[in-house]
C-alpha cells in the first residue's frame, strides 16, 4: 500500500495519508506536503532539525505548519523523519538538507496545512489520515 494518495479538490490539494501507528503517519504525512514542493529523491539526510508538537489529533496539523515553517525560514526538505510520542506530544527528529538552486527543483508552493476537512481515524489495522493543502 502507498504510502499516501492525492485526493481531488475543487481549489487546492487533499491528500489521505496512511499509517500503522502514529509515528508513520505523521512520517507520511510529511513525505506527502513536501511531494508537492521538490523531488525528494533529491535530497540528502545531511543536517538536523528537532521539533516538538503538543496535543491531541490535531497534532499533526500543527507538525505540518511547523515543517512548512522550517521550510518558509531556512528552505529545510526533510528527507528523513523519526517521530516519537511522548505523553502529550509528538518529538520529531528530520534530517535533510537546505534548498540548493542548482540541486533541486521547487514544483509547487505550499501555503498551509487546513483544518477543513481534516480527519484521524483508524480502520481494521491502519491509520487514515485526511487533510487539504491550500497552494
Amino acid at each position: 500500500m502507498e504510502p499516501y494518495k492525492v485526493l481531488d479538490h475543487e481549489a487546492d490539494i487533499g491528500f489521505e495519508v496512511y499509517g500503522h501507528t502514529e509515528e508513520e503517519l505523521f512520517q507520511n504525512a510529511a513525505w506527502a506536503l513536501f511531494s508537492l514542493i521538490t523531488d525528494l529523491g533529491a535530497i540528502f539526510p545531511e543536517i538536523e532539525r528537532q521539533i516538538e508538537v503538543h496535543g491531541n489529533g490535531e497534532s499533526l496539523i500543527v507538525f505540518l505548519n511547523d515543517l512548512l515553517y522550517l521550510w518558509d525560514i531556512e528552505k529545510f526538505i526533510p528527507k528523513l523523519i523519526v517521530t516519537v510520542r511522548d505523553g502529550e506530544s509528538i518529538k520529531a527528529i528530520l534530517r535533510g538538507e537546505i534548498l540548493d538552486e542548482e540541486r533541486h527543483t521547487i514544483t509547487g508552493a505550499v501555503k498551509a496545512v487546513t483544518y477543513h476537512q481534516f480527519s484521524i481515524r483508524k480502520d481494521e489495522e491502519m491509520l487514515k489520515a485526511t487533510f487539504i493543502v491550500d497552494m
